[in-house]
Formats: structure tokens, C-alpha cells, sequence
């Protein structure tokens, strides 16, 4: 290879070097382009357009009074404003068409989708026209359409975890159960939370009905979007006051830095220049181990290197020639004999002080897991800068709230510190899916430990400097809830950890939301722009509160606790969230159906994924 070949190699692995056998995992996803999402995207507007011409045409020819929404049953319980049962049967009904599998997998697919969505709807309209035909009590047809919305969250990801190609239960350490301390707090936050939003909806009517206007509340119901931020803001409470009290201790014992690298000869003298300044404010000794997986280009003499102009700690360079972070991981927690294991990815750098901060959360022996706060390294593009308000939002506040009840369901591998002996003990890092570092943190929960995200920990890492590494990495980030669900399937509503009774299928119904939303917004515009004659009532302020709402008014509040300064972002940020439901949406897109042959019964091929 002569040297312009040479550099232009090296141009290459630079410019895609986020790419791996990560990316997708190829038992359990497929590399589908973004092609596949505008598709959905486009076969939904239309089929949208054709259920609306339908609903206009029946209306027209003698239906006045039909419902506005799918629903039977509707005497005297009043009507609705958005046709959202409607929305949800095009939904599912599109996914099925473009799940990537053959047609019947994906017609059984179809039939599952609607069919649960369908007798669901139909069971709570008849028990709602019995209770109020019994004077019992009246439930209002907004108010079974809610119920049948969040229902249809739980649908859709539970549909998906039976019938995609994901992967198998993995061993779970039996827990010693919930922690009293922890339940009371999340159950006690819950009351409160819900008290909180039904006095403010009764003692301030006034200004729910003028945030009601200005499309600050609404969506879901005011009370929904109160009752949200109430819990998160008073967990958050007291994960404030739970970091403070567990950061106090004094621990620094010896540990062992494992850097993963593939292809990063650009990026990881910053890191480990960095661990090594940080070494020397820590009290205890540190070695460094770079394990090369499979790199293309000279990382593995960058990293040597590097290592010998260290002044603070000593460090090996290992070559693990199969590639997959999984696998260079397990490799160098088998060479490690040291206590404490500090993961860190070759494309960030840690702050001053990191490490002894994290550190000292350990002293507490029940704690399994603790990471940090991943700020961006720059603010100069628009990537830069949603990803710094997310950050603040994801990880300043939200990780804040779970660690209020012992609800931290995952560390980013970017910074993570794990007790060493109970992540062996546990099977260490799984292999060949994603959302590993997610996992091993479910694990070590399973086996009674429990997780702690400090945001004064704080830590650099690389935020994708182009779109194909943006849609990768969301993607690859999106996809992982359903192979982490799978393979903690026990785990789900087991009623023995907080991850698994709550924040588990509270991030499955999240994601089901996210993937809705950039549909759901293109549906509401259809309706009120294309179809105003037919849906009449539509109104925008309830479409536009879902999009910013108090989710808005909570991240202004946020950043300003933060970094005031960072509120101009805000705006960018909120367009990033559409982007978001956009990368979601194909995550799920991505995932592997097995395919139905038409003389094997559909529940024959559903069973090897259950």
C-alpha cells in the first residue's frame, strides 16, 4: 500500500469509524437504510388520507351521528375532539405492512396488532355503557379513548417482544426483593404527585383552562402531564439529598481502567491523557488496559505510545481480534485482578476529580454501578448543541429522579465503574446485541445491587459529527430496549426490583410514545389541514401541548438550574425531540421477524422468541 493509499485509508476509518457489528447486531437486527422510515412514513400519510376520505364518505351518507372516533356504545357518554383509536389502527397497521419479514409475518403481525387494540376498545366501551347505564358512574368517551391510547402503548412493544427475533432469557441472580426505604419513597412521591395535579386541577381551574389554551397542558389530559413532572420533580428531590449523603464517604481504593477500542488512534491519546491527569488527585493506584479490538488502523501504537508518557499510572495494551465491544470487554475483565472496574470508551475523556467522586459512592456495599454525567466535549454544531440539553434533561434530571428510589435501570458505558467480582459473577458483558452496558447493570440490580448516577461526576465524550452517525447511534441506542426486555424478561413486573415493577415498562411504553409521535403530529396535521369539514372540534392547542407543553416548561427550568445560558437551545432541542420519534420509529423498524411459512402455525414460529 503505498502512502496515499495509506492516508486515504486512514480518512476512510476516521470518517466511519462509529461503524461496527454493534451497529446492528446481526441475529437480531438488520442495517435497514432510512429509506424504510420515509416508506412508513409515506404508506402512513396515505393510508391516514384513505381512512379519513372513508370516514367523510360515511358521514356524508347519512351517519351524522356517528362517533368521531372508533368507539361503539357512545350513547350519552358524550364525544371527542381528536380521533386518536383511528390514529393507533393506522399505526399498527402500517408497522405490520413494513415489518421486515415475509407477508405472513407480517399479516400475523397485522391480525395481533389490531386485534388486541380491537377487543380492548370494544371491552371498555360495553363496561363503560354498562356503568353508566347503571348509574354507577359515567365515564366520558374522552376518557375511555385515553385509557385505550395507553393501552395501546403497552400493545405495541409487548406485541413486538413476542413475535420479533430478539434475544433469549439470560441467567438472573436471585434478589434479595425491594428495598422498603426505596418503594416507600416511589410510592409515597406517586401519592403525592397525584394529589398534587388533582388539587391544582380543582383549586386552579382558571389557569388550567388558560394553559389549556396556550398549549401548555393538554395532550393526554392536564392531569396526566401534571401528575408527571410532580413525581419527577420530587424523586428527583430525593435523589438529590440520597447523591449528597452517599458522596460524603472517603474510598479510593486501587482500580483498573478498561478502555474498549476499535478503530480510535484519532481520539484516545485525549483519553487516556486524561485518565492519567485525573490519577494524580486520586488517593488509590491506577492501571490503564486498552484492549484493541480489531482496529484497522494503528490504535494499538497510538495507545502504547501514549501510555509511556504517563506520569500517574501504569498501563498494557491488549489485541482482541474479534471484533465487538462485548467481547474486547469480557477480555479485559478476564485480565483484571484489581477490585474495581472503571469502563471508559476511547472517544471521551473524563473531568477533574471524576473518578474519586464516582469512587466514594462504593462505600456503600449494596451500590453495583455508578456513572456520571456525559457532557458534550463542544457547543458548535446543532448536534452539539440538542445534545447538551438532553443531556441536562436525560441525565441532570431524569437519572436524578431514579436514583431518588433506587430506580437507575442503566449506566452509560461511556463512564461506568463496576464492582468487579459481582459483574464475573453474573455472566459479565453479553454479547452479540445492544444495550450491554444497560444489561449488566439490569443484572447486578436482579442480584441485589443497585445503581447510582451522580451528574457531579462529570465526563467528555464525542457527539456524532454528521447525520449517518447520528441516525447510527440513535438507532443502535433506540433498538436496545427491546433486546435488554427480552433478554430480562424475568425481570419485567417481577415485583422483586424497582427496575423491573416500574422503570422497565415505564421505558417500553416510553418508547412506544416516541416512536407515535412524529406520526402522530403528521395524522393531527392531515385531519385539521386536509380534512377541517369532517373533524370539526379538531384543535390545536392539545396536538402542540403533546410536541412542548410542560415537557417545554420543564426543560426551560432545567437548563436554567444548570446553565442559564444554554436556554437558547432550547427551541433546537424541541425540533431534536421530532428527530428523535423519527430514529425511534426506525429502531423498531429495524428489528428481525422470523418469517411464517403458510403450512407452519403461526404459534409454532412465535414460541422459539417467547
Amino acid at each position: 500500500m503505498t502512502d496515499t493509499e495509506r492516508a486515504l485509508h486512514d480518512d476512510a476509518a476516521v470518517a466511519d469509524h462509529f461503524r461496527s457489528v454493534d451497529s446492528a447486531p446481526v441475529d437480531y437486527a438488520v442495517d435497514r437504510p432510512a429509506s424504510g422510515t420515509n416508506s412508513f412514513l409515506i404508506t402512513f400519510a396515505g393510508l391516514s388520507i384513505l381512512a379519513m376520505c372513508l370516514r367523510t364518505l360515511l358521514e356524508h351518507s347519512g351517519f351524522v351521528d356517528m362517533p368521531r372516533d372508533l368507539a361503539v356504545l357512545t350513547e350519552g357518554r358524550g364525544n371527542v375532539v381528536f380521533p386518536l383509536r383511528l390514529f393507533l389502527a393506522v399505526f399498527f397497521l402500517t408497522y405490520a405492512i413494513h415489518a421486515y419479514s415475509n407477508i405472513w409475518r407480517r399479516i400475523f403481525l397485522g391480525i395481533s396488532l389490531l386485534g388486541k387494540f380491537a377487543i380492548f376498545c370494544i371491552a371498555v366501551d360495553t363496561v363503560a355503557w354498562l356503568l353508566h347505564n347503571a348509574d354507577i358512574i359515567s365515564i366520558s368517551m374522552f376518557g375511555t379513548q385515553m385509557i385505550s391510547g395507553l393501552v395501546a402503548l403497552a400493545i405495541f412493544p409487548h406485541t413486538l417482544l413476542r413475535q420479533a427475533q430478539l434475544p433469549p432469557q439470560g441467567p438472573l441472580a436471585s434478589s434479595p426483593g425491594i428495598p422498603v426505604k426505596a418503594f416507600l419513597a416511589l410510592a409515597g412521591c406517586l401519592m403525592l404527585a397525584i394529589a398534587g395535579a388533582a388539587i391544582a386541577l380543582h383549586l386552579l381551574e382558571d389557569l388550567v383552562d388558560t394553559l389549556k389554551h396556550w398549549a401548555i397542558l393538554g395532550g393526554i389530559g392536564a392531569g396526566v402531564f401534571l401528575m408527571q413532572q410532580l413525581l419527577a420533580a420530587s424523586t428527583a428531590v430525593l435523589g438529590i439529598r440520597a447523591l449528597k449523603k452517599s458522596r460524603g464517604h472517603d474510598f479510593a481504593p486501587p482500580a483498573a481502567v478498561l478502555v474498549p477500542a476499535h478503530n480510535e488512534a484519532h481520539d484516545i491519546g485525549d483519553t487516556i491523557a486524561a485518565v492519567d491527569e485525573a490519577a494524580g488527585t486520586y488517593p488509590g493506584r491506577i492501571h490503564l488496559y486498552v484492549v484493541d479490538n480489531a482496529s484497522t488502523d494503528n490504535t494499538h501504537e497510538v495507545a502504547e505510545q501514549i501510555i509511556g508518557e504517563c506520569a500517574n499510572i501504569t498501563g498494557t495494551v491488549l489485541d482482541c481480534p474479534t471484533p465487538g465491544k462485548a467481547i474486547a470487554l469480557n477480555l479485559g475483565i478476564e485480565q483484571i485482578r484489581e477490585d474495581f472496574v472503571v469502563r471508559i470508551d476511547a472517544d471521551t475523556v473524563i473531568g477533574p476529580g471524576c473518578l474519586e467522586t464516582a469512587m466514594r459512592h462504593f462505600a456503600d456495599p449494596t451500590v453495583g454501578c455508578v456513572g456520571g454525567i456525559p457532557m458534550p466535549r463542544e457547543e458548535k454544531t446543532w448536534i452539539d448543541k440538542c445534545r447538551l440539553i438532553e443531556v441536562y434533561m436525560r441525565h441532570g434530571f431524569f437519572q436524578v429522579s431514579l436514583d431518588g428510589y433506587q430506580g437507575v435501570m442503566g449506566i452509560p458505558g461511556m463512564f461506568a465503574i463496576y464492582r468487579r467480582a459481582p459483574v464475573v459473577e453474573v455472566g459479565g458483558m453479553v454479547q452479540g446485541m445492544n444495550g450491554e452496558d444497560t444489561d449488566i447493570c439490569m443484572r447486578l440490580a436482579a442480584a441485589g445491587y443497585h445503581n447510582v448516577a451522580d451528574p457531579k461526576a462529570v465526563y467528555y465524550s464525542e457527539t456524532p459529527a454528521s447525520y449517518p452517525h447520528l441516525l447510527e447511534q440513535r438507532t443502535r441506542w433506540f433498538r436496545s430496549i427491546y433486546h435488554l426486555a427480552a433478554r430480562n424478561r424475568a425481570l419485567l413486573l417481577d415485583r422483586q426490583t424497582m427496575i423491573g415493577t416500574f422503570v422497565l415498562p415505564f421505558n417500553l411504553v416510553n418508547a412506544a410514545r416516541r416512536a407515535m409521535l412524529a406520526p402522530l403530529l403528521m395524522f393531527a396535521a392531515i385531519a385539521g389541514f386536509v380534512f377541517p369539514s369532517t373533524f370539526t372540534t379538531l384543535q390545536w392547542q392539545p396536538i402542540v401541548a403533546t410536541m412542548l407543553g410542560m415537557s417545554m416548561i420543564m426543560t426551560v427550568i432545567v437548563c436554567l438550574i444548570w446553565q442559564p445560558n444554554s436556554v437558547k437551545y432550547v427551541p433546537a432541542y424541541l425540533c431534536f425531540r421530532l428527530l428523535r420519534s423519527y430514529f425511534t420509529l426506525g429502531s423498531t423498524l429495524s428489528l428481525l421477524y422470523p418469517p411464517i411459512h403458510p403450512r407452519v402455525p403461526a404459534i409454532l414460529t412465535r414460541r422459539a422468541t417467547v
